[in-house]
C-alpha cells in the first residue's frame, strides 16, 4: 500500500507551478478581518499542499508557515512564494502523527483536508483574537463522488460543534444539499 506521503509526492511531482496564485474565497471574503489583526501577525497553513493560502497570507503581511506531508508540494509552494515576491516557511510533517506547531497563531487555516484529531489543536493554537479558516468536503460530496471515502467528509453541524469555543464569523455547516463543502471562519475570544 502506498503511503499518503508517497502518493502526494507523486501527485505534485507530476504537477507544475500554478500560473497564478489561487485565492481561497473564504480568506478573500475575510480580508478585512485578517488585515485588522495586531502584530506580530503569524499564520499556519495546515495541509498546505502547494501553499497558495500561505502565500496569500504572506502577501497580506503575515509571517506564514506552510505545513504538509509532501516536500514536493511544499517545494512548489516555495517557488510560488518567490514568484509572488514573498517569503514563507515550510515544514514537512505527517499530520497523522505530528502535532501542530505550538502557537499562538494569528491565523490558522486548513482547506480540503480532514483529520478530526487536529480540531482541538487548531482551536487551542490560536492567539486571543486569532482567526480560524477551515473548509473541506461534507457528506453531500458523496452524491457526486461515490468512490470518495466517507470517513473524510464532514457531517451537518460538525464544524459548529467542534469549534464551539470560538466566535463564528461565517459558517456553512452542511445544511444545504446543494453545497458539497462545509466551512467556518471563526475568532478565538480575546
Amino acid at each position: 500500500m502506498v503511503s499518503d506521503t508517497s502518493r502526494w509526492n507523486e501527485k505534485y511531482a507530476a504537477a507544475s507551478l500554478a500560473p497564478a496564485l489561487r485565492v481561497e474565497p473564504l480568506l478573500d471574503s475575510h480580508q478585512q478581518d485578517i488585515d485588522a489583526l495586531p502584530e506580530p501577525r503569524t499564520a499556519l497553513d495546515v495541509a498546505a499542499g502547494t501553499c497558495h493560502a500561505a502565500v496569500y497570507l504572506a502577501k497580506r503581511g503575515l509571517h506564514a508557515t506552510a505545513l504538509d506531508c509532501s516536500a514536493v508540494g511544499l517545494g512548489l509552494g516555495e517557488q510560488l512564494a518567490e514568484r509572488e515576491g514573498v517569503a514563507i516557511k515550510t515544514t514537512t510533517a505527517d499530520l497523522t502523527v505530528t502535532p501542530l506547531p505550538t502557537g499562538p497563531w494569528s491565523v490558522i487555516c486548513c482547506f480540503r483536508y480532514l483529520d478530526r484529531n487536529l480540531f482541538p489543536q487548531m482551536a487551542a493554537g490560536l492567539a486571543p483574537g486569532g482567526l480560524l479558516f477551515y473548509r473541506t468536503f461534507n457528506v453531500h460530496h458523496l452524491n457526486k463522488a461515490t468512490a470518495f471515502n466517507p470517513e473524510y467528509v464532514l457531517q451537518p453541524g460538525e464544524l459548529a460543534r467542534q469549534f464551539s469555543t470560538l466566535d463564528v464569523l461565517s459558517l456553512s455547516d452542511g445544511g444545504d444539499p446543494g453545497k458539497n463543502t462545509s466551512w467556518i471562519a471563526a475568532r478565538r475570544p480575546a
